[in-house]
């Protein structure tokens, strides 16, 4: 038997499956040829994902009750009704803001609205922000009224294609195959990005920046554009606001001095800025660039340069970061703004439910999310959890947070599940089928949060899967005039995601028109000096054999960190020396690894490896928001390297550097 199906995980591909099926077990999973965007390519982290995930041994299929320091079976029922007791507990005593409930990025569903819509209505405090690019959504709301990005096939009409930050070789393979195609066709295709990545490798030019300068690169490539006419004065004068303060930024900075902050030659500047404006040229911002403190100014200024360029509106020109998985879906059921609305920030959760007041935090609810692992600043959010009086997770496996829980519930993968799901990578929306009947006793957390609405006596949250399916997607079912049915048969595009946005051009800011920026850069390093003395900024990234956090079986082991080679000898290490990473926010022992790939003034490590299987990178990342869009500013975590001691072994380094409360740890 063959099942349509669509991978939901936290990755831009949103995959079309077909799921062979054979006595009620997956035997293989293929790409589905009749997905308009993906066409049948999958990663093979998808394509194993029944191997490693489905079918783990560590895979937890029962309800898990804290013991002590040990897990204890228990049955649906009474976890269910310890949750709900504990809860009006919460509510009766210290009010619902004392619940807390974190949505993670794991899987970004139809159906996963409705657990907001629990936990407004009961009026829990829930999530503000983002782990990834709520820098570029916050930016180019503010120029075009709107985030709204070209169809990814529109890149096939660029003369040029500028990769931004992002390396789509390994993160959203069917882009790259769009890319490559272009690039087969004449199409120049230009990476910037500090680390010689896959993308980098076989583009046409590398322009290796150094990290959190991109700023004053698109200013640079600006003065060029404007100071030898190559912008468009006409689209300038309809449809650009703000033109002369944003010239008079320009003019506070001269080309050799931006080409020294930015680490780029001068040379290639120019280059760049002649390329950019042989157009129609298109640019494609990644979520690397959006991981500094000032990521908002610098997507900013790159918006100018389309802007300044006459390239909005326009086939094969645009700025793309991105697509609203859920702006296809009506977002209303979710009652955001019912209760009080209490927020607690994503990038700084370890450190604001242990600082919120009135009243504190007794109670935190984990879905689809791993905030110990994936979030910053591990070893105080670990610590943070530890101190709440009730937490529960609903995941798959007994991940690093998990041990911070006193109820874990099982769930289902996508595998296992009926529902519908977005994309931020392309505009469609896409079936998704269950291929085999839940493993064990698990459940999704659509029949969890309705369960447990039931025990606790509210009606708002009664109908059927479909019956939800139906209202969610109702602007997809109206628009193509079909039946929920049809839309489990296939995937259908999104309305109001046009394949060149902003054609006319349309803008939807109040003034109607873009909105160049106005205001001067605001530089970090001017109000932040409190980084360790002879530091280096360490850059976390994606690694290509996994998506989000590992599965438990599938690394273990010490932490890697990449420096360039002339880096590595002049801090006085060699290749595959073990050593210990220092920050503002922890220590974390560390293997040192040479790579002529690094640029020589940062460091590069992979996140999603667990603290508790040798390591977690994310112990030395400090918790800071961006300045605008409260997205996580991962990359401005400076490192220190320090040598080993003389004999002290691996084991006492390891626990030294990893220093937490032991309650409910292993």
């Amino acid at each position: 038997m063959k099942v349509l199906t669509t991978c939901t995980r936290d990755c831009p591909g949103s995959c079309g499956l077909t799921v062979n099926v054979s006595r009620g077990k997956v035997n293989s999973i293929e790409g589905s040829s009749i997905h308009p965007h993906t066409r049948g390519f999958i990663c093979k982290n998808t394509a194993r994902y029944h191997i490693r995930r489905l079918y783990s041994d560590r895979r937890v299929l029962k309800p898990l009750k804290r013991d002590g320091r040990q897990w204890k079976t228990i049955s649906w029922d009474e976890a269910l009704h310890v949750i709900s007791d504990k809860l009006n507990e919460c509510m009766d005593e210290h009010g619902a803001e004392s619940i807390v409930y974190y949505q993670g990025f794991g899987a970004r569903t139809a159906l996963r609205l409705l657990n907001r819509r629990f936990f407004n209505l009961i009026g829990a405090t829930t999530l503000r922000g983002t782990l990834c690019g709520g820098a570029a959504i916050a930016a180019q709301s503010k120029d075009f009224g709107r985030r709204l990005s070209h169809d990814p096939s529109d890149h096939l009409n660029s003369r040029n294609i500028f990769i931004w930050g992002r390396n789509p070789a390994v993160t959203d393979i069917n882009l790259w195959r769009i890319i490559k195609r272009a690039q087969k066709h004449g199409t120049r295709v230009i990476t910037i990005d500090p680390i010689r990545t896959q993308t980098a490798v076989k583009s046409d030019i590398h322009c290796q920046i150094e990290a959190g300068k991109d700023l004053y690169l698109a200013i640079a490539m600006a003065k060029i554009i404007m100071a030898e006419e190559l912008h468009d004065s006409g689209f300038i004068e309809k449809h650009a606001e703000n033109f002369d303060s944003y010239i008079a930024i320009l003019d506070e900075f001269n080309l050799n001095q931006l080409s020294e902050l930015s680490g780029v030659p001068l040379k290639i500047i120019s280059k760049l800025a002649h390329l950019y404006s042989d157009g129609p040229s298109s640019i494609i911002l990644g979520w690397g660039l959006q991981r500094y403190f000032n990521s908002y100014m610098a997507c900013r200024f790159i918006d100018a340069l389309a802007a300044i360029s006459g390239y909005i509106g326009v086939s094969g020109g645009g700025v793309s970061s991105g697509f609203d998985e859920y702006g296809a879906f009506d977002e209303s059921v979710t009652l955001e703004g019912a209760g009080n609305g209490r927020k607690v920030s994503m990038p700084l959760f370890g450190r604001e439910i242990v600082n919120m007041n009135s009243p504190t935090v007794n109670c935190v609810f984990i879905t689809a999310g791993n905030p110990v692992t994936l979030g910053p600043n591990s070893i105080q959010t670990l610590n943070a959890l530890r101190e709440v009086d009730f937490v529960v997770m609903v995941d798959h496996f007994l991940n690093d947070t998990a041990h911070t829980a006193d109820l874990f519930l099982p769930a289902t993968t996508f595998l296992e599940e009926t529902d519908l799901v977005g994309s931020y990578g392309h505009p469609y929306v896409s079936p998704v089928n269950a291929a085999v009947k839940p493993l064990g006793e698990s459940h999704s957390e659509f029949w969890i949060l309705q369960r447990l609405s039931e025990i606790m006596g509210f009606a708002d949250m009664e109908g059927t899967r479909m019956e939800w399916l139906e209202i969610i997607a109702s602007k997809v079912l109206d628009y193509h005039g079909i039946e929920i049915c049809d839309l489990l048969e296939k995937p259908y595009r999104s309305p109001g995601f046009p394949a060149v946005p902003f054609e006319g051009p349309l803008f939807y800011t109040e003034n109607g028109r873009f909105n160049l920026p106005s205001d001067r850069p605001y530089e970090m390093e001017q109000h932040d000096g409190a980084h360790p003395e002879n530091s280096i900024r360490l850059l976390t990234v994606m690694s290509p054999q996994w998506v989000g956090s590992v599965e438990p079986t599938f690394h273990k082991g010490l932490v890697e960190i990449y420096l360039n080679p002339g880096t590595l000898s002049q801090l006085g290490f060699k290749d595959g020396e073990i050593s210990v990473a220092e920050s503002n926010a922890g220590k974390s022992c560390v293997i040192v690894r040479s790579s002529e790939d690094v640029h020589p003034l940062c460091a590069l490590s992979f996140r999603g490896t667990w603290l508790s299987k040798g390591g977690c990178i994310n112990t030395v990342i400090e918790d800071r928001e961006t300045i605008m869009g409260h997205g996580t500013a991962y990359n401005e975590t400076r490192i220190k390297l320090k040598k080993v001691s003389g004999g002290v072994s691996v084991h006492e380094m390891c626990h030294e550097t990893h220093k937490y409360k032991s309650r409910h740890y292993e």
